[in-house]
Order: structure tokens, then C-alpha cells, then sequence
């Protein structure tokens, strides 16, 4: 039998994302055409810099699905405000968080894209306003 989808899309655990991912996810068409993978701090998983059994958990999960299920996308998604990163008082200022979420999006899309470069990777910024209200930014990956 033949289980074929898509995507796959690494999230982080942090549950006041959860509802806004499905909805997200719906809106793209991904729901049902994708393995979804929540890790605390997601694409921070991927990086040189990860804890080698995290980011050897999370490459395994992009390699089942890629060699098990023939995905074509991978859809890295970071959140502000994420307690891998020490949340938002980690950071000097809100652009310096941001930033540092985008850097570690593309140095994650260039660890998969090494590995599997006929794989699309899209970077995904996720954002939780005071009144649980969630939205998704998509980072353009061809700019540094």
C-alpha cells in the first residue's frame, strides 16, 4: 500500500499555536496532504547548534517522510515569544528576536536543501498577539 503526501511541517509543541497551524495549514490545502512534526523550538532543531539527539530526531523525521511518504515541501514554521529561545525577554528588542528567528529558518532550509535539493522549503513566522489572535508571515528564502 502506497502512503504518499506532500509536506511536512515542523512546528514547534507550544500550544497556543495549535489552533492558528490547523487553520494555516487549511487554508494552504496542507491538512491531509501533510506529516506534521512539533518539536519544541522547530527549525532551531536542524541547526549545528541543536542538542545532537534533537537534531538527529528531527533530520530522522525529514528523512522518513521524504524516503516513506515522497514529500516534495518541507514547511519550517518558528514562533516569536518561544521558550526554546527563552522567549521574547531573550532578546534585546523585537526586531533582534525576529531576526534571529529568520537566520535560523535559513540556516535550516540550507542544512535540508543540502541533503534533499529537490525539496522545496518554505519559512514560516508565526506571531501571537495579546488577545491569543495568531498570524503567519512567510519569509522569503532567496534573501539573506
Amino acid at each position: 500500500m502506497s502512503h504518499k503526501c506532500s509536506n511536512l511541517v515542523l512546528h514547534c509543541i507550544d500550544f497556543r499555536f495549535m489552533r492558528g497551524i490547523r487553520e494555516y495549514l487549511d487554508a494552504c490545502g496542507f491538512t491531509g496532504d501533510s506529516d506534521i512534526v512539533s518539536m519544541a523550538g522547530a527549525a532551531k532543531n536542524l541547526l549545528e547548534s541543536a542538542d545532537p539527539s534533537s537534531a538527529a530526531t528531527a533530520r530522522l523525521q525529514i528523512k522518513l517522510s521524504h524516503d516513506l511518504h515522497g514529500i516534495s515541501r518541507v514547511i519550517l514554521m518558528n514562533h516569536l515569544d518561544c521558550g526554546a529561545y527563552g522567549g521574547r525577554a531573550a532578546f534585546a528588542s523585537d526586531e533582534e528576536e525576529y531576526s534571529r528567528h529568520a537566520e535560523d529558518l535559513r540556516s535550516a532550509r540550507a542544512s535540508i536543501v543540502s541533503e534533499y535539493p529537490s525539496t522545496e522549503v518554505r519559512l514560516i513566522i508565526a506571531k501571537i498577539d495579546a488577545d491569543g489572535n495568531v498570524s503567519f508571515e512567510e519569509i522569503d528564502d532567496r534573501t539573506s
